[in-house]
């Protein structure tokens, strides 16, 4: 399962979301699990059932509304229920005041309790999309994502194959880099959102020159930080004795973090304009997302002549053809 500690939340976010550490700094080694926060207004009341240790706690405006309500000793009893629990963190939102037997209680019990400045409104949504990316489950892959006509595609294909190259081409073209070498690919919700790595980030490696900048060589209009996959193009090796799909009926596909993606293999030899290949892949794709599959509709279109041809003349065209 994956998971990150209480410290790291607190290092990434600490300057963007004004974090304060004031009590439980001997929990930090606590691990989150889930993606989602959990408000604290029942558990703080006594209602400890729903509590899910493993999820980020927050106590906002009522949460510390009802705290302060209660004199120092009696919400000293009511955190204490709370941190009974293995809780992995607590945030109190819009720079609450906390009291000092608050937060003894949080160094008793190992409880990391951090202070925003941030209003819970604007807080949270960074909380959420923070736990989101990191916590979601990841894969790091071997290729080139590009985006072709608003369709992430996924580039695969052995060391030397020319990947890069034809990236670079499509991007000569208008169309936009992501990420080159490794693609870091995310899920979210059910969408796979490929990205580059922080070191590689806007830089295409082409054999014979170098390391490019293309961002730098061909403006902000040629790349994107992030782009979901939707279909895989492999570029493999032409040989003769190796059968390739000629009609497109048979659609294969691939399971990258148990999603199934539409895969294109193309076999690549001299002469073939593989970026021109790759771009009609991507068009074809933007089809069937519409419903329209040509190979199939090629098919049916056969199938109805053959079946036109090898149907018995009717007695009309029997007696035309006696009279002729």
């Amino acid at each position: 399962m994956l998971q990150i500690s209480a410290a790291q939340f607190f290092e990434d976010l600490r300057e963007n979301l004004r974090l304060e550490l004031v009590a439980g700094n001997k929990g930090l080694s606590r691990v989150i699990r889930h993606t989602r926060y959990q408000k604290n207004g029942l558990a703080l009341a006594g209602f400890l059932e729903p509590v899910h240790p493993d999820r980020v706690q927050i106590w906002g405006n009522t949460e510390m509304n009802f705290l302060l309500s209660l004199d120092e000793s009696a919400q000293v009893e009511a955190v204490s229920r709370l941190f009974r629990l293995p809780i992995c963190l607590v945030i109190v939102s819009a720079g609450h005041t906390l009291s000092r037997g608050v937060r003894e209680a949080a160094d008793r019990a190992n409880v990391p309790l951090i202070r925003s400045q941030l209003s819970g409104k604007v807080l949270l949504p960074h909380v959420i999309s923070y736990l989101e990316f990191r916590l979601a489950a990841h894969e790091r892959l071997h290729g080139v994502l590009v985006d072709l006509y608003g369709v992430g595609v996924l580039i695969q294909g052995k060391s030397g194959i020319g990947k890069s190259e034809c990236a670079l081409h499509l991007v000569t073209r208008g169309h936009r880099l992501v990420a080159d070498d490794i693609v870091d690919i995310h899920l979210r919700g059910q969408e796979l959102v490929g990205q580059s790595t922080d070191l590689l980030k806007h830089h295409l490696e082409v054999r014979g020159l170098g390391i490019l900048n293309i961002k730098d060589l061909f403006g902000v209009v040629s790349i994107r930080y992030e782009k979901n996959v939707e279909m895989i193009v492999e570029l493999v090796p032409w040989t003769p004795d190796q059968a390739f799909d000629r009609l497109g009926i048979d659609l294969e596909s691939k399971k990258i973090l148990e999603r199934s993606l539409p895969l294109v293999r193309i076999p690549v030899a001299p002469g073939r304009n593989i970026p021109t290949l790759i771009e009609v892949a991507a068009r074809n794709r933007l089809l069937q997302r519409m419903g329209y599959f040509s190979a199939h509709e090629f098919s049916r279109s056969l199938t109805e002549q053959i079946a036109m041809s090898s149907a018995p003349p009717s007695s009309e065209d029997e007696a035309l053809r006696t009279q002729n």
